[in-house]
């Protein structure tokens, strides 16, 4: 009887606690699961446990890709304030239902302040405090930014209002961007210029926020989809 007990592994108990090194995680955070070289597996939420580990379930609640044992992922965790936080950890017991990952390292890079961001090329408009609008193209979002084409000059660290529909069955979001990064794009065979800037959303309502990393999150995995029926 007890070698037929050890063979199976007893359960490790779920904490309401995060890790130490990680307070910045709890139970039902969303994550992403992602390679080493940020190709995105699933997304999921994660279940705190004792120790330096996490579980990661599968928040549509379908099989899970198999994992392999030791393999070596990146976990890319959403905050409540629409901040991430990216850890590196590698896969241990592991089922249908969620992956078990272990020994939790912080990501010390610049992706620890980014989000995956998601090519999308949908029209928008820009909005000024007169009721102006300007046409303007979201190249691509994520929870905390997107980057926006438009024939309006904007300067450095300004503001404008983004108003745009990410998906066609969601209503539309207005964002207020804080321009980070601006470029010019020349256009051929025409005088005019159109400018592209990398912005970070501001002061976004935490029910806004949530709908929009749901919003991220069905983009995401459509595109992954995508990628597995070539």
């Amino acid at each position: 009887m007890a070698l037929f007990k050890s063979l199976f592994k007893k359960e490790e108990p779920v904490s309401t606690v995060p890790p130490e090194d990680f307070p910045e995680l709890f139970n039902g955070m969303k994550a992403e699961v992602l390679t080493p070289a940020n190709a995105l597996i699933f997304v999921g939420r994660i279940r705190l446990l004792a120790g330096n580990q996490v579980d990661v379930l599968g928040e549509t609640g379908g099989f899970l890709p198999r994992a392999l044992y030791n393999q070596r992922v990146k976990l890319r965790c959403f905050q409540r304030d629409g901040d991430t936080l990216t850890l590196n950890g590698t896969v241990g017991p592991n089922d249908p239902k969620f992956w078990r990952i272990e020994k939790l390292e912080s990501l010390q890079s610049s992706e620890n302040r980014n989000f995956f961001r998601q090519n999308i090329g949908v029209e928008g408009q820009i909005l000024f405090a007169s009721g102006q609008k300007v046409s303007c193209k979201v190249l691509d979002v994520s929870a905390g930014g997107a980057r926006v084409l438009t024939s309006k000059l904007f300067h450095l660290n300004s503001t404008f209002q983004l108003e745009a529909s990410f998906l066609p069955t969601e209503d539309p979001f207005t964002l207020t961007c804080l321009i980070k990064r601006t470029s010019v794009r020349a256009q051929t065979a025409s005088p005019m210029k159109k400018y592209e800037y990398g912005c970070q959303f501001v002061d976004v309502p935490p029910r806004e926020q949530e709908r929009l990393l749901q919003v991220v999150f069905t983009l995401q995995r459509k595109a992954l989809r995508a990628r597995r029926e070539q």
